[in-house]
């Protein structure tokens, strides 16, 4: 993986998908060749994982039900958030009703309980992203290694092997810089990391993450967002 603060590229991507109504389907059809299917975006956890509506009967629904492996792709403003890993048809009563939308009535008569009312699951396994003229790729595996208390990612972090910095949580609070506070409060408590404490966010993680700082997120709040995606 190349440099760059992985935590501050999760919250960019994350907050595109957000914006997004709609997402690019590829999938393989029967005949084994790709194809590409627009379909609404109901729900989205980051780009961890999201869920599309789409009718049971039709060609998008079959294909994954014959071969999980797919690619969604979210466009916005130029920027591609291409996401990949499998596709399951979600079955649970409860979860259909509460992704319902109004307007599917409009191709579901029946309401949520309409044998033709579909919701994908799609979950991802790795990240293709070209956001503000740049590009990354990473697994999904690397956004869920706890390598700091604060929500950074440490192993992404362009000053840890020329520093020989341990990170926070090897050395016990003492990066390179010298103690950190963020560190020394999750340690005092017993946490792993600050996502596991109930005044997360507190102010003095705001200052860090939300702060006009030169080491401040950059959107504001990324190493916030990690920790909810840590804390589960």
């Amino acid at each position: 993986m190349s440099i760059y603060n992985l935590h501050n590229v999760f919250k960019q991507a994350s907050d595109i998908v957000s914006q997004c109504t709609e997402g690019h389907f590829a999938i393989i059809d029967e005949n084994g060749y790709p194809k590409v299917a627009t379909r609404t975006c109901i729900k989205a956890t980051g780009i961890n994982e999201a869920y599309f509506s789409s009718n049971v009967s039709g060609h998008l629904i079959q294909s994954i039900l014959n071969n999980s492996k797919s690619s969604v792709c979210f466009e916005k403003d130029g920027n591609n958030i291409t996401l990949v890993g499998t596709t399951q048809l979600v079955t649970e009563p409860v979860i259909k009703k509460g992704l319902w939308l109004d307007w599917f009535v409009n191709h579901y008569p029946e309401g949520f309980q309409d044998p033709d009312y579909g919701i994908i699951k799609f979950t991802t396994e790795y990240v293709s992203l070209w956001i503000d003229r740049k590009v990354y790729k990473f697994d999904i595996a690397d956004l869920k290694q706890i390598t700091s208390r604060c929500g950074l990612m440490c192993n992404s972090c362009k000053w840890k092997v020329p520093n020989n910095c341990k990170g926070c949580i090897a050395s016990n609070g003492k990066p390179i810089y010298g103690t950190c506070r963020i560190a020394t409060c999750a340690q005092e408590k017993e946490l792993l990391h600050c996502g596991l404490c109930d005044e997360m966010p507190c102010e003095l993680l705001k200052e860090f993450s939300c702060g006009d700082g030169e080491h401040c997120d950059i959107p504001k709040g990324a190493r916030i967002e990690v920790l909810k995606m840590w804390a589960g």
